[in-house]
Parts: C-alpha cells; structure tokens; sequence
C-alpha cells in the first residue's frame, strides 16, 4: 500500500530554524505527500517558497479554548498568508459544557472564512461516546471537510477511534498521534481514515 498520498508531513516544532523546516517540506514535496502541517509563522515562509506541495498550518492549536472570534481570525490570517489547508481544534471547553450549538457556529465562522480545505480537531480522547456522538452531529451540517482525531498530546491514535469517528460522521478522517510506523499507518488506513497526520512521515514510506 503506497500511503505517499495520504500522509500530512507534520512539523509542530516552535524552537528550529526555518531552514530545517523547508528542508523537511522540500523533502515532503519530493516524495509527494499529501501536504506539510506547520505552525503560522513557518507557513508564511513556505508559502513563498515554491516547494510544489500544499502547505497546511493550525488554528487554536493545541487546546481550542480560543474564542471562535478569535479562531476566525487566525484562519482569516491563514487564508491571506495564501496556505491551502487549516486544521482547527474545536472548542473542548464547549464540548465539556454541552455548547454543541457553539461548536456548530465555530465550524461555520472557519469554514466560511478560510476558502482551503478545513479540518476540525475533535480531540477523541478526551470525549466520552456520547459527547463524540454530538459533536460530530454538531459538525456535520457545517462546511469542513475533515474531521481530525485528536492533536496527538493526550495518546496515540488507534484504529477503534477511527471506526467511532466513522460510526458517526460522513465527513472525511484524518487520523493523528504518534503515527510512528507503517504498520500502524496501514492498520488505521483499514479502519477507515482518509488522511494520516504523522511527525515521522518518512518512517511510513
């Protein structure tokens, strides 16, 4: 299984230079991934650089508590930055206190702002099945295109939280944390997810 296609070449680093991350980008684009996931201040470095290969930054990353005004504006400074793909963290503040209205009107203010390809980071280890259940509900009239399993902070990703993700939602899947092999890559692939978010892209080639 050539997975080159489907993996999002991550690079969540603050403290390196930016010729390592166009030398990471570079080599992304050479084996022709999917796209290259970076924080803002790198992406407008890559933006401008011709590398061949969409460029995807973060919105309210890592936690999602940002107001959704304020992750508007992220993304509005993402769309003029010239990136093709943002990936939000909803708010887990919202989620926590039943606000899945909210979550539907921060999903509508991203989408209708950035005109690339939009990704919610729903945070699946930190929801119980039925705040998973609703707020996928809550998103999937919105006009995102992915949903994201979880930034990677809490656990590594696993195929059964692919196949919930899936259970409820007609969206694509973008599956993340610590995706570290192939094996593991190919498992998650089988379990329905469309995308995979790795920071060790070439160890699944």
């Amino acid at each position: 299984m050539d997975l080159r296609d489907r993996i999002d070449a991550t690079l969540l680093k603050h403290d390196i230079p930016i010729g390592d991350v166009l030398s990471f980008a570079r080599r992304a684009a050479r084996e022709g991934m999917r796209s290259v996931v970076v924080y803002p201040f790198y992406a407008k470095y890559l933006t401008i650089s011709d590398l061949g290969i969409p460029i995807c930054t973060v919105v309210g990353f890592p936690h999602g508590s940002q107001l959704k005004e304020v992750k508007g504006k992220e993304a509005r400074t993402a769309q003029e930055m010239g990136v093709s793909e943002i990936d939000y963290v909803i708010s887990i503040p919202a989620v926590k206190n039943g606000l899945f209205e909210y979550l539907r009107e921060e999903a509508d203010l991203i989408a209708n702002t950035f005109q690339g390809t939009v990704k919610a980071i729903i945070e699946v280890p930190l929801l119980s099945e039925d705040e998973l259940k609703r707020t996928l509900e809550a998103l999937e009239p919105t006009g995102i295109e992915y949903v994201k399993t979880s930034t990677g902070l809490y656990r590594p990703v696993t195929p059964e939280d692919v196949r919930k993700v899936r259970k409820f939602t007609s969206k694509k899947v973008k599956a993340s944390g610590g995706i570290r092999t192939r094996e593991q890559a190919i498992e998650l692939v089988r379990a329905g997810a469309d995308v995979l978010g790795t920071s060790r892209p070439f160890d699944l080639l």
